[in-house]
């Protein structure tokens, strides 16, 4: 089943919500599942490409430790660090060809990231054209 890409405008509003909704969003991106940037907000922190190409890698071998435990599907990766957080999860709806990765800096509210990585991820996953379109 071929699923047809989102709306790229109604995508970088998510992201723009996001990173203006969550105090320590240092970087925001959508990537596709081969690695390659859909989206982003990053303010020239990150180099798109290869932040699209570490998230991908890094969700793939997450479902794929899941997978390997029987541990059910993958909701999302965390990753911390002494001087930040990274977030990467699947959109739901896009049948795994949007990634999102929010990397955010060590003091911010971890619980505040996360649900608003969520709610990017929903706002996204509305971006989509109905199937049939």
């Amino acid at each position: 089943m071929a699923v047809k890409a989102p709306d790229r405008a109604r995508c970088i509003q998510a992201l723009d919500d996001l990173v203006k909704r969550c105090d320590g969003v240092n970087a925001a991106m959508l990537a596709l599942r081969d690695g390659r940037p859909y989206a982003e907000r990053s303010g020239g922190r990150v180099e798109p490409g290869k932040f699209a190409a570490m998230a991908s890698s890094l969700l793939a071998l997450g479902s794929s430790v899941l997978r390997e435990l029987s541990a059910g599907t993958l909701d999302h990766v965390l990753v911390e660090g002494g001087a930040g957080k990274l977030v990467v999860a699947n959109v739901p709806g896009s049948h795994g060809l949007l990634i999102l990765a929010v990397l955010a800096s060590h003091d911010a509210r971890l619980g505040l990231v996360l649900g608003q990585a969520k709610t990017c991820a929903l706002e996204v996953a509305a971006a989509f054209p109905p199937n049939g379109e």
